[in-house]
């Protein structure tokens, strides 16, 4: 089988992750792999040789009810179009709502089989009138969907259809399967992701300075890079924690540093399946998450494997995180059960049951 997979760019982040893994694990089962992206930016994810990765040569733009975008994403759709039909590809898959679109535009009426992907929370990422009518007009259009989480499917319809399946996320960080829970941990809390208003960082850092008297050996570090950055940095200047948050930015490595940590914070608003969260999960790592709608509520069973707190609630993000600290037996327990994901959501589980349903349509 031929196999494509349509998106921006192969920079950091969790669907770039699944993207590079998922192509890894295919060819390296035989079929003839390519990741066709937008930029001309080399993949931050290490990728098997045997995958192709084919770069059209422009910048994603935003879809909006502006005429002069609106124009701009229709030319850039046939130029797609066209390169796509040059491949002859089995199947296209689209690695988000907005990659989607333009992958059934690119496939329509050709041999090469449409599958689009919802890797966030339709009801909330993103949810503008106009891409809320876009996601479920292609949605019709779809040789095949691919959803997170039963939630997520149901935003487009109310019974899951023949040609449709819930896969959740595999573990795709392959280092995390070498790495094991230390005998002692670091006096550290990790957080990861884009430095974004979805991520609420904001709200890590206040639930931080609320506790740091506290727990005045640990510190905090948060990977990642974003548009928010400098309101962060000021935000930890006004606590004047600098010396005790810090934030280093995007590093592969970063997950042998979580490893090692006291607690990881999963602080988000929203979240498709948290890949970050999963990681940590899998790794023994004592997790604290929002109850964001879609993901972490499908992972965690609260003080079991983890625990759940509210979103945007900053004293229960302070008091879970104490709570762990302070509890050895409780860290203990939450650290051996959640490495049970290592089981349900590894890498050859779920990439078969990606090449299960493909091979179905």
């Amino acid at each position: 089988m031929k196999i494509g997979f349509l998106l921006s760019d192969l920079n950091a982040g969790g669907a770039e992750r699944a993207t590079a893994s998922l192509a890894n694990y295919f060819a390296q089962k035989g079929h003839e792999t390519e990741i066709i992206t937008f930029k001309d930016i080399d993949s931050f994810y290490p990728l098997d040789e045997k995958v192709k990765h084919l770069r059209i040569g422009f910048d994603e733009i935003d879809l909006s009810l502006s005429l002069k975008r609106m124009f701009g994403a229709l030319k850039r759709m046939f130029k797609i179009r066209s390169f796509v039909k040059a491949r002859k590809l089995d199947v296209l898959i689209g690695m988000s709502f907005a990659m989607t679109w333009y992958t059934v535009f690119a496939t329509k009426f050709t041999k090469t089989k449409a599958v689009g992907t919802e890797r966030n929370n339709p009801y909330k990422y993103k949810a503008t009138k106009i891409n809320t009518f876009l996601r479920k007009f292609f949605y019709k259009f779809c040789d095949g969907y691919i959803f997170q989480t039963k939630k997520a499917s149901g935003f487009f319809t109310d019974t899951l259809k023949k040609r449709d399946a819930i896969i959740p996320n595999a573990i795709f960080n392959e280092t995390v399967y070498k790495l094991t829970p230390p005998e002692k941990r670091d006096k550290l809390i990790c957080a990861v992701g884009r430095l974004n208003k979805q991520k609420r960082f904001d709200l890590l850092i206040d639930a931080f300075a609320l506790i740091s008297d506290k727990i005045p050996e640990h510190r905090m570090i948060i990977f990642g890079e974003g548009e928010l950055r400098s309101e962060l940095e000021e935000r930890i200047a006004s606590y004047s924690l600098q010396d005790r948050i810090t934030l280093p930015g995007t590093d592969h490595q970063s997950v042998k540093v979580v490893n090692r940590a006291d607690v990881f914070v999963l602080s988000s608003d929203l979240e498709g399946m948290p890949n970050v969260l999963m990681e940590a999960m899998a790794m023994g790592v004592p997790c604290v998450s929002t109850r964001c709608d879609m993901g972490p509520e499908e992972l965690i069973e609260n003080n079991e494997n983890g625990i759940l707190v509210d979103v945007g609630n900053t004293q229960q993000i302070s008091e879970a995180i104490l709570e762990i600290i302070n509890n050895p037996e409780l860290s203990d327990r939450l650290s051996e059960n959640a490495r049970n994901l290592l089981k349900t959501h590894s890498i050859e589980a779920i990439s078969e049951k990606w090449l299960s349903f493909l091979n179905s349509l």
